[in-house]
């Protein structure tokens, strides 16, 4: 607003005061502000955060996914991390300090961790649910196929080899067909080929017999 509004918009941001003829015409409201959200899909200070965030990202990779910082604190979100779209996972990580893991050779899994993670993957509607676990912070964060582990219910598992069976036995049942229809092409191929040669030889023949004809007037 470029001088005192005779409408009484104290807000306008508008500098054509002098077009505005009537009540509100020229009016701009101005343009609102919304505070920067702060960015959660990161690493922060707690312990395993590391372990979780590149966990995040490995999955982020191939799939949709949202990563639950500090989820067992206030947030509503459950789980360390839930892939969604064309599948629904809730996974859960765990972890332990470095210091503490280093030199060791084992983990203790709680089976609380399990049937609360059960529990909630069934409240948010997921197919599946497993927990991740790395011996220490350091190979967790690395997110080595050799250093992370996962534990899931028998029942997860085998769901999932009995999917992955029926996927490979599609799978070789499309493939024959592709290879059954690439054939059949080649063979039509073949035939249209055959058919324009027979078509010239026919040609061919009709042009020789005009001309014997012709040669014996």
């Amino acid at each position: 607003m470029s001088q005192e509004c005779k409408w009484g918009y104290e807000d306008c941001t508008s500098d054509k005061c002098v077009l505005c003829v009537t009540n509100g015409l020229k009016y701009e409201e101005p343009k609102k502000r919304y505070p920067m959200r702060r960015n959660t899909q990161k690493a922060d200070k707690r312990m395993g955060s590391g372990f979780e965030f590149a966990n995040h990202q490995s999955n982020e990779a191939l799939l949709s996914s949202k990563m639950t910082l500090n989820s067992g604190a206030t947030v509503k979100e459950k789980g360390d991390e839930q892939i969604t779209g064309i599948i629904r996972v809730m996974e859960e990580l765990k972890t332990q300090m470095p210091e503490r893991a280093r030199g060791t050779k084992s983990f203790a899994i709680q089976r609380k961790w399990l049937e609360k993670l059960n529990r909630e993957a069934k409240a948010e509607n997921m197919e599946f649910w497993y927990l991740k676990f790395a011996f220490s912070e350091d190979e967790g964060a690395a997110v080595k196929d050799s250093q992370v582990y996962v534990v899931v219910e028998q029942d997860i598992i085998m769901s999932m080899v009995k999917t992955m069976a029926m996927d490979r036995r599609k799978a070789k049942e499309v493939d024959a067909k592709i290879d059954f229809y690439q054939k059949k092409s080649i063979e039509a191929e073949a035939k249209n080929v055959a058919l324009k040669a027979e078509i010239d030889t026919l040609k061919a023949q009709v042009k020789m017999l005009e001309l014997q004809q012709e040669n014996k007037k």
